[in-house]
């Protein structure tokens, strides 16, 4: 019986399989990543986004790595401003099965804002699949925040979301646990637009940590915790959120319970005096603890309803 020829079949696939290596080497050493970076900017451009790129690199096989990366995201009305976000470092990449078949897969990382996002997403023709990791990011680092909250926000976040979104949103599950620890609202000098207040600026407020735990089963999100009771303010909230396409339609209909200490109404003046002056237009929204209680029904990006339900008991919505 002839022997294999190990010796042979070694000369002849080792030959190649080094020179393979040194192409892979020399390809990431003098491949042109600023010429890439420059073409990024420019089909960021063409699509009205604007991007700022200081150094970009290579991740392993089938990764980039940009550090120092500016995203300024077009308005989405007159009077919106762009949301302008800045990333110390963010790293995403495929896999070789992905690129072979074609697959929208990517995983990520990002530090920003003296934390760290971490994740996968799977892009559909009209579904989407992400998970995402969440761990001290600093809220009050990133200004770009303030387009949604229209409240000047510090504390830290960290959470996890995991989502599924189909075609038909009905059919949407996922979980959602955020925390925001040593929460602060207000700043004591940001106007904020009160309806029939005008622009008032909100001395800073200890809110404690914010809970957050949303489950997401048929295409309905429900606020399963929702609290936060700090030494100036207590936060309470429950209901659900019904998903719609496109996703600012989305119909809300929630009870938000807000309970302002005395400690703070003591410390801020402003607030006092507020309070006193609208007390008896705020006497339907009274809970008999001296809390203050709201309905609120409609689209999350469209007009809010706000109604007044200081007798409703404090349980979730139908």
């Amino acid at each position: 019986m002839d022997r294999i020829p190990f010796k042979t079949i070694l000369k002849w696939t080792a030959y190649p399989a080094f020179f393979f290596l040194c192409f892979v080497f020399f390809a990431y050493k003098t491949f042109p990543y600023e010429k890439l970076a420059d073409r990024l900017v420019q089909e960021a451009a063409a699509r009205g986004y604007e991007v700022e790129i200081i150094d970009l690199t290579h991740s392993g096989l089938t990764g980039l790595t940009f550090e120092n990366v500016r995203i300024v995201m077009p308005s989405e009305g007159e009077d919106s401003t762009p949301l302008d976000v800045i990333f110390d470092e963010l790293t995403v990449g495929t896999s070789l099965f992905a690129l072979i078949s074609g697959a929208q897969s990517y995983n990520f990382d990002a530090e920003l804002a003296g934390g760290e996002l971490e994740g996968d997403i799977n892009l559909g023709e009209e579904n989407l699949e992400l998970e995402v990791e969440i761990e001290e990011i600093d809220l009050g680092a990133i200004p770009a925040l303030r387009q949604f909250t229209k409240v000047p926000l510090r504390g830290v976040l960290d959470g996890e979301i995991e989502l599924a979104v189909p075609a038909e949103l009905a059919e949407s599950t996922g979980n959602i646990e955020v925390s925001i620890e040593s929460l602060k609202v207000g700043d004591g000098k940001t106007k904020i637009d009160i309806p029939g207040w005008g622009g008032l600026t909100l001395d800073e407020a200890d809110v404690g940590t914010l809970e957050l735990v949303v489950p997401i089963e048929e295409g309905v999100a429900m606020l399963e915790t929702a609290k936060a009771h700090g030494t100036d303010l207590k936060l309470d909230a429950l209901g659900k959120v019904r998903l719609l396409r496109p996703l600012k339609r989305s119909d809300l209909n929630v009870l938000v319970r807000v309970k302002i200490e005395d400690a703070y109404k003591e410390r801020s003046a402003k607030v006092a005096t507020m309070l006193e002056l609208a007390s008896s237009g705020l006497k339907s929204a009274m809970t008999t603890d001296g809390a203050i209680q709201y309905q609120i029904n409609g689209a999350i990006s469209g007009r809010m309803r706000p109604r007044a339900a200081g007798r409703q008991p404090f349980q979730a919505p139908k």
